[in-house]
């Protein structure tokens, strides 16, 4: 359990709770749970009647996870910065809590701002998320004598807000401040603030395994960018909406509307295969489309996608590894075994230059002899740091061996179908070579 959670236990965060919003206290208007003419003393009001959580210091007294850590600095230097401008924040949550009027309006959001992005360098999403959640009450309550006013400021609360409760894997909740925050900025639709949060609307939806849900938003955020380009007069299809039509497709595919999926693929792949600068969206567009033909029963279509983009993709002689071995397997599936194989060794081919690569770069990290050079950190800590690296280095050489091996054994299947046994057992044979085999870890330094 997060420490929001288990300190809020019982609180409704304010607006962007988990679907319902608090009911209003005596008094208090349903949109801002303030009365009028009581701006310097609404703050504290709903606090106290929303049992709203917010920062505390004894919160700040944790662990820093450091493969969760993203400062740039020591993460000790980071607490102290967050412990001191949480000071500042307890300051002037009790002068508004007394009537006083503050020398600038937004001096506490802004201050929550900051000490949110420094509970996010420091991993500690949770409570990053209720600092936005109180810099965004405060927000709202600014906002209220003069609506819109700050209407900019609580739009990147909220992406913010949201981004905090997607690392910290709480997707209902990011859900429901990307509904509040569409629903704020429905007049500001084609604004960017506005089209990620949509994107991320699809993408929520799909993590809670709402999937027809998920389909249906990724389908309004196809129609709204066609509307805005009709509007506009602009191309049929930009970035934007092909990004927008191949995150339609995942989920068409997902719910099991492959046809529908292929059909919608086959809009995108015109423009990769236009632009030059894409060559591995056009190879995953060539993959992703054959592959939903052939599984919605229309094997010619995806015979001739790979055979039209085949001399594109042959040009190409870097990366696209996982690309063409998916197209070999396939071409197998769909009776062409002399392309299949073409393709298997195109895939061989280029693992193996991803092995050679993955293994030079792990025994230069290995062989760092400089690892304890600097003297801002005890020698347990550096070595600690040292060996992740080396162990990071050392998953990319197991997990492209691992694709090396299933390439070759793909290819072996293709050469046995073509009637060439003596080449299929030297492919086997070098598979059965990177079997996984466990790693002795180096004793830590004296």
């Amino acid at each position: 359990m997060s420490a929001a959670s288990g300190a809020g236990a019982g609180s409704q965060p304010f607006g962007v709770g988990a679907g319902k919003s608090p009911r209003p206290a005596p008094g208090l208007s349903s949109r801002h749970n303030c009365r009028a003419g009581e701006s310097e003393l609404c703050y504290p009001m709903l606090v106290r009647e929303q049992n709203f959580e917010v920062v505390r210091r004894a919160m700040l007294n944790r662990p820093v996870d450091e493969r969760r850590y993203a400062g740039l600095v020591r993460p000790d230097k980071t607490v102290r910065w967050a412990v001191e401008e949480l000071a500042q924040i307890e300051t002037r949550r009790k002068g508004r809590a007394r009537g006083a009027t503050p020398r600038s309006l937004t001096a506490l959001p802004e201050s929550l701002r900051r000490l949110a992005d420094l509970l996010t360098e420091l991993g500690w999403y949770d409570l990053a998320a209720l600092a936005r959640r109180e810099e965004l009450m405060v927000y709202r309550e600014l906002d209220a004598p003069r609506p819109g006013a700050f209407a900019d400021r609580m739009t990147e609360t909220m992406s913010a807000l949201r981004k905090n409760l997607v690392d910290d894997e709480r997707y209902a909740e990011a859900l429901a401040v990307i509904d509040e925050q569409l629903a704020a900025d429905r007049h500001r639709a084609g604004q960017v603030a506005a089209r990620e949060a949509r994107t991320w609307r699809t993408i929520l939806l799909a993590r809670l395994e709402r999937h027809e849900e998920a389909v249906e938003s990724a389908a309004a955020q196809v129609a709204e960018i066609r509307g805005r380009h009709e509007r506009a007069g602009g191309a049929p299809v930009d970035l934007e909406l092909c990004h927008a039509l191949t995150k339609y497709a995942e989920q068409l595919d997902r719910v099991g509307r492959v046809a529908e999926a292929a059909d919608v693929t086959a809009e995108v792949l015109p423009f990769w295969r236009g632009r030059n600068d894409s060559r591995y969206e056009f190879a995953r567009t060539v993959d992703e489309l054959s592959d939903r033909l052939a599984r919605s029963g229309r094997a010619e279509e995806a015979y001739a996608v790979i055979a039209d983009a085949w001399s594109r993709l042959r040009r190409d002689h870097g990366g696209l590894a996982d690309v063409w071995h998916n197209l070999g397997v396939r071409l197998r599936t769909l009776g062409h075994p002399e392309k299949a194989l073409a393709a298997s060794e195109q895939a061989v081919k280029r693992h193996r230059g991803y092995v050679h690569n993955a293994r030079e770069q792990h025994r230069a990290v290995e062989a760092r002899d400089d690892w304890d050079d600097d003297h801002r950190y005890s020698v347990d800590h550096l070595w600690r740091r040292h060996r992740q690296r080396v162990e990071k280095e050392q998953e990319k050489v197991r997990r492209a061996e691992r694709d090396l091996r299933h390439a070759l054994l793909s290819l072996a299947a293709c050469l046995r179908q073509v009637n060439r046994a003596a080449d299929a057992a030297a492919a086997d044979a070098e598979a059965a070579t990177l079997e996984e085999a466990p790693d002795a870890r180096p004793p830590s330094p004296a």
